[in-house]
């Protein structure tokens, strides 16, 4: 019988590193085990925090430097874009309390920094701070852009506005469709004026759209290629309700090239139903394409074990495109575990990928 290898074990102190990291000083107060239970303590509370807001952990882990008593949190994580919380706070000065709309990644990010000072009053007694230097990636919007009509003002032609207001189309006095874009703003007299009569148009919305423009994290991000056609090709997908985070997590996947990422929404897609099967040939269906796509991913491995479909028996489903090198050593690879509770039992989803 052949002998199984840990390929992921094999590759740590030499072509890969820890997820934590850390060096202490003779001088301080905290020792080898203590870090080690914080950086167990710090992995469930970021992976808990991000569960409970709909979002997934890709990585995250703790560094501390000998010469500073500031450890600092390391977190790679995917907010959804399209779920927003509300925030009531009171105003002192008005004396009513004011609704305020706040993104998931604004959130997190708040949340995580309130996490920091928790931790560094709890851990007062070793003489340490925490510090938190986070990566969150938000979804790509993967709906229709649509072109809608405004009102027409008496005596001024029809004016057809993009909705993310990043180019305009004026149907001039002769039918002749012209498109305008719009530059970056500085102030308001800074405004350049467009061809022919549409001057008092762009002057407006320049002026009315001026904190938009102006703003980077406000305008619309561009959808990349590899997206634009998974989404021709998956369009039968549309109906169901997971297939945004589902496109936007397999193409995190294998860009950052982080498995835990699909590991962790497989598992927390597999413990909502109790038809599992579905779920599995769609992740399977989305990670052939996008393997043929990334020239640069040598090959994945999703395997699943439980008792998909209320089956009797437990089985293992496995779904693999390319070579998996568990002991080619120069080749890098990933490994992530993740388990999924059902009210059937539980179930295993491991994953790899290698490049």
């Amino acid at each position: 019988m052949g002998q199984q290898s840990n390929g992921v074990g094999l590759r740590y102190g030499v072509i890969d590193g820890w997820n934590s990291s850390w060096s202490i000083n003779s001088k301080d107060d905290i020792e080898y085990r203590d870090l080690v239970q914080i950086s167990s303590d710090v992995e469930k509370l970021v992976t808990n925090l991000f569960r409970l807001n709909q979002g997934y952990i890709g990585k995250v882990g703790i560094s501390k430097n000998a010469r500073s008593d500031k450890i600092i949190i390391n977190v790679f994580g995917y907010a959804p874009a399209n779920y927003k919380f509300v925030e009531n706070r009171f105003d002192t000065k008005k004396n009513k309390s004011k609704t305020k709309m706040v993104s998931t990644k604004k959130q997190l990010t708040g949340k995580l920094y309130r996490l920091a000072e928790v931790l560094s009053m709890k851990y007062q007694e070793f003489g340490c701070t925490f510090a938190v230097k986070a990566c969150i990636v938000t979804e790509h919007s993967l709906g229709r852009k649509f072109y809608r009509k405004k009102k027409k003002k008496k005596g001024k032609q029809p004016v057809y506005v993009h909705s993310n207001f990043n180019s305009l189309k004026y149907i001039g006095a002769d039918r002749q469709v012209l498109d305008l874009r719009i530059p970056k703003v500085q102030s308001e007299d800074d405004v350049l004026t467009p061809p022919e009569r549409s001057f008092w148009l762009y002057k407006d919305l320049a002026k009315k759209r001026q904190f938009k423009l102006n703003s980077k994290q406000r305008r619309p991000k561009l959808l990349p290629k590899v997206l634009h056609r998974s989404r021709k090709k998956f369009g039968f997908l549309r109906r169901l309700n997971y297939y945004s985070t589902l496109m936007n997590i397999a193409y995190l996947t294998f860009k950052s090239k982080e498995p835990k990422f699909l590991a962790k929404f497989l598992a927390q897609e597999l413990g909502k139903t109790r038809f599992q099967k579905s779920i599995y040939n769609n992740v399977d269906k989305v990670c052939a394409f996008l393997f043929s796509e990334f020239s640069e991913i040598q090959g994945i491995r999703i395997q699943v074990s439980g008792r998909m479909n209320k089956s009797k028996r437990t089985k293992t489903f496995v779904a693999q495109y390319g070579a998996i090198t568990t002991q080619t050593v120069i080749h890098p690879l990933k490994y992530a575990f993740e388990e999924a509770y059902t009210i059937y039992g539980s179930m295993g989803v491991k994953i790899w990928i290698s490049y």
